[in-house]
């Protein structure tokens, strides 16, 4: 992990204060509503915590090389996108051996990740890339793949792929709440076995889900999850119903006393590997793109993010 080049340099009024040398800013041009807007409010700002900053607007699907190929000339990269947006630039980034720090503004429709490490909007996490805390956060690897947020399969997987486009372009975050209603309505059971802590679990569920935030589909989930604990919360859920949603309604007892429903496992491990009677759909950070059988384990404090906390 590359220690960031910051140094000290007197503003307008003689204060001194402390900024990035080298930056890349990358925009996913299609993120949020009123990108372009937002992207001249945003260079100013960023521009006072970082003195020498490069621009660069997204293609699809070249986020993952772009931070790869050039993510270790610089000290910091800003990322201006959704949660899937952040998911390309990771597998770019985690990859590096000389890794730059991360700083990530919310331009996307849940923005679950920015949630999870207490940036709220656009504005504030402008601003915390000049006076921000820098945590070193976990990374989830899947495979060859990395994932800095969650894993998933079965109910979360449909709820994804189930979700009308148009209607998220329109109505945002709620359009993941329909969907999920309408997935639950109909789950699509599955059987697994998996290997994790040294024993062996099987059975049937619905979904399961490896956490390594608190939040999906803007949701503050009945866990808690810890980016910087070493470990992944593996969810498994054996079935839907009123359970499931007693979760949510009383979630706040449930972090405290960690009393979950009947039909819900909660596993903390370092590593895991789960397979399945038929591939099944991945859904890691809100993209889906992959099958099982899969692979997964926990790189702690892999990379430094920007955060309010």
């Amino acid at each position: 992990m590359k220690k960031s080049s910051r140094h000290i340099i007197p503003d307008k009024k003689g204060v001194l204060f402390m900024r990035f040398k080298n930056g890349l800013f990358l925009m996913n041009k299609h993120a949020g509503k009123g990108a372009v807007s937002s992207y001249r409010q945003i260079v100013p700002v960023l521009r006072k915590a970082v003195e020498h900053l490069d621009e660069h607007v997204l293609a699809p699907g070249e986020a993952e090389d772009v931070c790869f190929r050039y993510g270790s000339n610089y000290d910091v990269i800003i990322i201006y996108g959704g949660d899937g947006t952040v998911h390309e630039c990771i597998n770019g980034i985690a990859r590096l051996g000389d890794r730059p720090v991360v700083a990530v503004l919310p331009g996307g429709t849940c923005n679950d990740f920015c949630r999870s490490i207490g940036v709220s909007d656009i504005e504030s996490a402008c601003h915390l890339i000049k006076n921000g805390n820098m945590r070193e956060v976990d990374i989830g690897v899947m495979n060859d793949r990395f994932f800095v947020n969650f894993w998933g399969i079965g109910l979360i997987t449909d709820t994804s792929e189930n979700i009308d486009h148009h209607k998220k372009s329109l109505i945002g975050k709620l359009s993941y709440y329909l969907s999920a209603l309408e997935t639950i309505r109909k789950p699509d059971y599955f059987h697994y076995m998996i290997e994790a802590n040294g024993n062996t679990l099987e059975g049937d569920a619905i979904m399961a889900v490896a956490l390594n935030g608190n939040y999906i589909g803007a949701i503050d989930l009945p866990f808690e999850a810890d980016h910087e604990d070493g470990f992944l919360d593996l969810i498994i859920v054996k079935e839907a119903g009123f359970p499931l949603v007693k979760e949510f309604l009383h979630k706040e007892k449930i972090k405290m006393t960690g009393d979950h429903a009947a039909n819900l496992e909660h596993h903390r491990v370092t590593s895991f590997s789960l397979s399945t009677t038929r591939p099944l759909r991945i859904d890691m950070d809100g993209e889906v793109y992959a099958f099982t059988p899969s692979n997964c384990s926990i790189k702690k404090k892999h990379i430094q993010f920007i955060s309010s906390l």
